[in-house]
């Protein structure tokens, strides 16, 4: 009889079991399983996503690409030009991203914002990177194209006769004294800048030297002078160093890369007290070179070289940018579920 209760029970217990569970199914009964997510990748999506990444990457690189443009051939001869064209690029930005909305387009188009915001920050890309590039060689090589050539140029002559001059070639007798040249070592940069005075048959310990060859760690503390071509005996020919003032309008002047120009003067300075020679008020400095006009050309190639580099790898992180944000706008494929009964 003592076994008839705990039969009871556990007949109680299992019917409980069975309720439960059975309402945790009807509980289930309307819940879709995608299926999608344990099938196999085909794919597809990544196909979808490569091709709309391709054209937003290479047509978010438009604006930068312009202003680039407008750096190397427009920025010297207005600023004006340049700076109207970058704002009517941002504000096209703008207007894609305004688009975007449905209340102005009826519709929302996603891919308008994201391709907005990419070609307002090529902008700002091409403004940044197209700054360095300016002010460290594009602007000195276009001050040269725009200064003269002058020949048979006397070391003696006053280099105030020649202002508006870029390249020299010097006369015959015309020469470098390398065995008065001087390096100052600068206590900030610890770089050595050198100087050593251009003469002539002519001049004696009491003139003026209006023309110095100068250079940066090419040259010894004294008398030994290695800078550019001047190993070579019978160079005869140079290009003025510009100074600031010479490159840049008079509120851009801190952008350049001038800075050389006065520890250049300082070590025409220290070459005055060594071997007590008389420069002139205002010297031109020169690089002294057997080919002045592929020396100003090695302004413009350094700026396209230093360009293209930093242009692969803009677009790069563009490409990367662009393929992640196509994966989130590939249009999903139609779930398959099934109903579990």
């Amino acid at each position: 009889m003592s076994g008839a209760p705990v039969d009871t029970l556990r007949q109680y217990r299992a019917k409980q079991d069975l309720q439960t569970e059975r309402d945790r199914l009807i509980k289930r009964a309307d819940r879709r399983i995608i299926l999608n997510k344990y099938l196999p990748d085909d794919g597809k999506d990544r196909a979808r996503a490569i091709l709309i990444a391709t054209p937003m990457a290479v047509c978010g690189m438009l604006p930068y690409i312009s202003m680039i443009l407008l750096w190397f051939f427009v920025y010297h001869v207005s600023f004006v030009q340049t700076m109207t064209a970058a704002v009517a690029l941002i504000v096209l930005g703008g207007l894609f991203c305004i688009g975007s909305s449905p209340r102005v387009m009826g519709k929302e188009r996603r891919w308008m914002m994201w391709f907005g915001m990419i070609w307002m920050q090529a902008v700002v890309a091409g403004l940044v990177v197209g700054f360095f590039l300016y002010f460290r060689d594009l602007a000195y090589y276009w001050k040269y194209e725009e200064m003269r050539t002058y020949t048979n140029v006397a070391a003696a002559q006053p280099s105030d006769g020649f202002g508006d001059g870029s390249m020299f070639l010097f006369t015959e007798d015309s020469r470098l004294d390398a065995m008065r040249s001087v390096g100052f070592k600068s206590r900030w940069t610890g770089r050595t800048y050198c100087a050593a005075p251009v003469v002539d048959v002519t001049m004696n310990q009491a003139h003026d030297i209006y023309f110095w060859a100068v250079g940066d760690d090419c040259c010894s503390a004294r008398a030994e002078f290695l800078c550019d071509d001047a190993s070579d005996f019978t160079t005869r020919s140079a290009l003025r160093v510009l100074e600031p003032e010479d490159v840049a309008r008079p509120f851009m002047r801190w952008a350049v890369r001038g800075a050389n120009y006065p520890k250049f003067i300082d070590a025409v300075r220290l070459q005055e007290a060594t071997y007590f020679t008389k420069a002139a008020p205002r010297p031109t400095l020169v690089y002294w070179t057997r080919d002045p006009i592929a020396y100003k050309d090695s302004f413009y190639r350094a700026a396209r070289a230093t360009c293209i580099k930093v242009s692969i790898v803009y677009f790069s992180f563009v490409a990367v940018g662009a393929f992640m944000i196509a994966w989130t706008l590939v249009p999903l494929q139609k779930q398959e579920s099934v109903i579990r009964h």
